[in-house]
């Protein structure tokens, strides 16, 4: 019988995920759904609902009709976010199960050309992340293509929607940087505690907004439009973002570039915003 009043285990939080994201995005729930999730039988996801509606008894009513548990007005998310992206990604994770057939909901992802990032590569840095340690590890770079020592300080692993970046203290350079993830060699050896950490990274905790707006060459009906799209209010949409990162908004923006064409262009930043990042771009 799984705990329905103390604290939740690991697999029963995740069953209640499941439960609220297709409450929330499909606006119902049912023991089929969990049933070709898990790969459990009818009785076992019946146990698992019951269980959840006896912890949250606000959020979910029984409609016979919809041969489910409809989310109630009082509905309030426990344990999924409010990002569509985690409703995406569990029908597309799930997609590759056999159980889901039943799922296929039309989704289609245009995937970025990663490199495949190994885990002999990512396994010393995540261990000298946690464990505040200097790392010696060959790097190349397209001024140094030719992999060289580096020793570094990581504290942060970084995905900037392209690619994975290491944030970290580099010896040689005397200042911390941003190091792309698959242009280490993974060859590397720990060189003792670091005295460089996150709390020392200026650029890291330095917090700054960038402030969106439509395009002013745009009409009004078409500023609207874009507001809507980037649910700016009063035309405008404030994004906060770490010194170290506003590069890779900036980049994802499109800011990096202005358009001739105020349709292709969109967005724009307050002039203000962009005096204060200034000093953070190339």
């Amino acid at each position: 019988m799984l705990n329905s009043n103390g604290p939740l285990r690991y697999n029963e939080k995740e069953r209640y995920r499941v439960i609220e994201l297709f409450a929330l995005w499909e606006g119902r729930v049912n023991t089929t759904h969990l049933q070709n999730v898990f790969g459990i039988g009818r009785q076992k996801a019946s146990e698992i609902i019951g269980s959840y509606t006896q912890r949250y008894p606000q959020n979910l009513d029984y409609n016979a009709s919809a041969k489910g548990y409809q989310l109630t007005d009082e509905f309030t998310p426990w344990h999924a976010g409010s990002s569509f992206d985690e409703y995406y990604h569990l029908l597309t994770r799930a997609g590759h199960n056999d159980y889901l057939s039943f799922l296929q909901t039309g989704f289609s992802l245009l995937e970025a050309p990663l490199r495949n990032i190994s885990p002999a590569l990512v396994q010393p840095i995540i261990k000298a992340i946690r464990e505040k340690r200097r790392l010696d590890i060959g790097y190349a770079s397209v001024s140094s293509p030719e992999y060289e020592s580096r020793i570094i300080s990581p504290h942060c692993l970084v995905f900037d929607g392209i690619r994975w970046h290491v944030r970290a203290w580099c010896e040689k350079n005397q200042q911390y940087r941003d190091f792309v993830l698959s242009r280490f060699s993974g060859e590397f050896e720990f060189e003792g505690p670091s005295e460089h950490t996150a709390e020392d990274d200026e650029r890291w905790n330095t917090w700054l907004d960038i402030v969106i707006e439509p395009d002013p060459r745009l009409s009004p009906a078409k500023k609207r439009i874009i507001a809507m799209d980037y649910q700016m209010e009063n035309n405008q949409r404030i994004i906060p973002v770490r010194a170290a990162l506003v590069l890779y908004v900036w980049q994802r923006l499109r800011l990096d570039h202005y358009a001739q064409d105020p349709e292709a262009q969109q967005i724009t930043i307050t002039p203000e915003s962009h005096k204060a990042i200034k000093p953070y771009l190339p």
